[in-house]
């Protein structure tokens, strides 16, 4: 027996609600909402107040919305990546109440951790970016690529790679001496 409410679902999918009209509120939305706080399109002034040119951003933002929606694959693009996108955020948040749960009772927070920081920021943009590549299915060559290449060659390279950076994080890693003070 089917629910109602994923037989509504199902109506709006064949009405093209998740192919067309979701798409097109989301890049209007994050399109008007960047081409405001920017101000590209210069201010007008009411009153004494400065605002955005909202019709000229609004009108941007809607034909820039309508291109990515007759795009299709920009569209399919945005229906795969962004639930990815979203059980990374879950992913991240479980990370976080996991790690919280060995803080006692102390607030969990990452301002003395900046090295955590780091890692946690270039990992998420690394899978982003790997999320959208497999999305325009770009990734699938990509890694049948390197299956075929031959690891005679990458495993010099990244042994070099890692030396001369464990020689860089040694030389320049150090304290730094003050000149003309105390030794």
């Amino acid at each position: 027996m089917t629910s109602s409410l994923r037989l509504a679902i199902d109506f709006l999918e064949k009405f093209g609600f998740f192919d067309v009209i979701l798409p097109f509120l989301l890049i209007f939305t994050i399109v008007f909402g960047i081409l405001e706080k920017t101000r590209i399109f210069g201010v007008e002034e009411i009153e004494g107040k400065k605002y955005p040119r909202k019709n000229i951003n609004a009108m941007v933002a809607f034909v820039i919305a309508f291109f990515v929606v007759a795009a299709k694959e920009i569209v399919r693009a945005i229906q795969v990546s962004l639930p990815q996108v979203a059980l990374l955020l879950v992913v991240l948040v479980c990370f976080m109440m996991l790690a919280g749960s060995f803080m006692a009772d102390k607030e969990f927070s990452f301002e003395k951790r900046k090295g955590w920081v780091i890692f946690l920021t270039v990992t998420m943009f690394i899978a982003i970016v790997l999320i959208f590549i497999n999305a325009f299915g770009w990734l699938k060559p990509f890694i049948d690529w390197l299956k075929t290449f031959p690891l005679t060659f990458v495993v010099p390279v990244v042994l070099i790679v890692v030396i001369i950076a464990a020689i860089l994080f040694i030389v320049g890693g150090g304290p730094k001496k003050k000149e003309g003070g105390e030794e």
